[in-house]
């Protein structure tokens, strides 16, 4: 709300109308504050899913590493059984029977394994086992490159009994475990000197390879492995479902939230601000009071705008006020600054008079030719004119008008005022100096109550010269940043601390009683401010500086 200086009212802000349109095109604080929400929701959203994939990723990586540990251990049970009993107890019953003979499919380790893995593959086929060696007696059980790899890594790294991790085989993905299978002395029997290995090995896979190992050696790896992009698809796909399901609940909740912060924050928000626009566009009463039943912070502004709407009815009320006010300190000034005019008034309307008298005199009683008497009767008739001007200009200055501006030029206006306390200058042989700027442009003000503010702050320059001193009044007039300056300084004793302050406050005065009004510089300020414009003072013990801006025409 801005406040008209002619009539003292609120008056709609120039920039409400833009703001308004400018909000306008903006979102709504409804559909914003729910798209901040849907925003963060879908974060979350597809932060869970992702976390929830890696989690489901990880877990069945655990699993499958679980699994192929139980398998590997199983295997290694296997083997251990048929070395450490079932090979021993053939081996005695063989020798019961007094036969020398060698049976693959009950002693042979690597067979015995091979054969149950291959039935546990019949009917579990998402497992495969491998026994596998760089020179095996069965040509099937040959490493390929990843084995001989990691036969080569247990060989360099004997103190380390298995491996796991994630491989890539042909572009597929397993979880594989291996473990190093080293020589015992127990296998020398079959892996040894060709010449005492069982017949039935060397008729079986004859003398070619798998012989001359030595004790403590890696020969080969176990290895079981599981493949992985099923199950990561799997993973995948339950991640992608959730995320889909979140989206759909977000899109629900997202109407929910939607709705719910309508009803109870947008559609009240939305009843205050349109009242507000009512009041400050002038088609809302002032003082208009809401209805409130909320017990809530929406309440609380409701409340809160009711007391605001009181406040500026009140104040509006009040500055109307003020404006009659106003209007009354600036004609009652102008009444006392005629006042100590009076007396150069009256010297500015004597000396016409007296040649008036003069003429007149000469005319009635003197005979004179008629040249002579034109002559005489000019002078009367340019000494009314004169007359007529100084009155109509005090009538002028007197009267109360509202801002009535036009292009003027600063120095005349000063320049006038100095020929209205000429008289009060020449009394107390006060010597003015003008420093006036050639360049400076003219400028819109109310010429009548810019002349006031001159001549309050020179007549107060006037009374503040000791009349015993050689004085001196300085007007100076400048243009700096976008502003026409007018210098106004005196040689007198300045202004006192406690005094400076309170210059500007309404009947403020340190003159005797009947000297002054103490409205002087208060009006002078509000005139000032009128047009845009300041007024600042710098004082000291050599004399006070007031200074006038007022705005160039742009």
């Amino acid at each position: 709300m801005q406040r008209n200086a002619a009539s003292g009212l609120f008056t709609k802000p120039s920039y409400l109308s833009e703001r308004t349109t400018k909000m306008g095109n903006k979102l709504g604080l409804n559909l914003k504050f729910s798209l901040i929400i849907g925003l963060i929701l879908f974060l979350f959203c597809s932060f869970f899913s992702i976390l929830l994939y890696h989690y489901l990723k990880a877990q069945v990586v655990r699993d499958a590493e679980e699994k192929t540990m139980i398998i590997m251990t199983m295997v290694k049970s296997i083997g251990s059984y048929v070395r450490e009993t079932l090979r021993p107890k053939v081996i005695d019953v063989l020798a019961k029977l007094e036969r020398d003979q060698f049976i693959i499919e009950a002693m042979s380790t690597t067979h015995v394994s091979m054969q149950v893995m291959a039935r546990f593959n019949k009917d579990i086929k998402a497992y495969v086992y491998k026994r596998v060696s760089d020179n095996p007696m069965n040509p099937n059980n040959r490493a390929d490159f990843f084995h001989l790899d990691m036969i080569t890594y247990f060989r360099l790294n004997q103190d380390i009994k298995s491996w796991d991790g994630v491989v890539d085989i042909d572009d597929k993905m397993y979880i594989a475990r291996l473990r190093p299978i080293v020589m015992e002395t127990s296998c020398l029997q079959c892996h040894g000197n060709p010449s005492d290995a069982p017949k039935e090995i060397i008729e079986k896979y004859g003398t070619g390879s798998g012989f001359g190992r030595r004790v403590g050696t890696v020969v080969g790896v176990d290895y079981v492995s599981v493949p992985m992009d099923i199950a990561f698809t799997q993973v995948k796909a339950i991640a992608f479902y959730v995320f889909i399901l979140g989206i759909f609940a977000l899109c629900f909740l997202f109407l929910a939230l939607y709705a719910t912060f309508r009803n109870i924050v947008s559609k009240p928000l939305d009843k205050l601000s349109g009242i507000f626009k009512g009041i400050a566009g002038g088609t809302e009463p002032l003082g208009r009071q809401i209805q409130n039943n909320r017990q809530d912070e929406i309440g609380d502004l409701t409340v809160s705008f009711n007391t605001l709407s009181q406040y500026l009815l009140d104040a509006q009320g009040q500055l109307k006020k003020v404006a009659e006010i106003e209007k009354q300190m600036i004609k009652t000034e102008k009444l006392a600054v005629l006042g100590q005019l009076s007396a150069g008034v009256a010297h500015e309307i004597n000396n016409p008079l007296g040649g008036i008298k003069l003429c007149f005199d000469n005319v009635v009683s003197t005979q004179m030719d008629e040249e002579t008497r034109k002559a005489h009767i000019d002078v009367i008739n340019a000494g009314f004119d004169r007359i007529q001007g100084i009155i109509r200009h005090l009538l002028d200055f007197s009267k109360q008008s509202s801002l009535s501006v036009m292009l003027v030029s600063i120095n005349n206006l000063i320049d006038y005022v100095l020929h209205l306390i000429d008289y009060q200058i020449t009394k107390k042989n006060i010597m003015v100096i003008k420093n006036f700027s050639p360049d400076i442009p003219d400028i819109v003000v109310d010429p009548n109550k810019i002349e006031q503010v001159f001549l309050n702050i020179m007549l107060n320059a006037v009374q503040a010269i000791d009349e015993d001193k050689n004085g001196v009044l300085a007007v100076t007039t400048s243009c700096s940043n976008g502003f026409c300056e007018a210098f106004f300084k005196d040689t007198g004793s300045g202004i006192c601390d406690e005094v400076l302050p309170r210059i500007f406050d309404p009947f403020f005065t340190t003159k005797p009683v009947g000297e002054g009004t103490g409205l002087g510089l208060s009006v002078s300020k509000s005139i000032i401010e009128q047009h845009g414009g300041r007024i600042d003072v710098e004082t000291s013990d050599s004399g006070t500086v007031f200074i006038i801006r007022l705005p160039l025409v742009k």
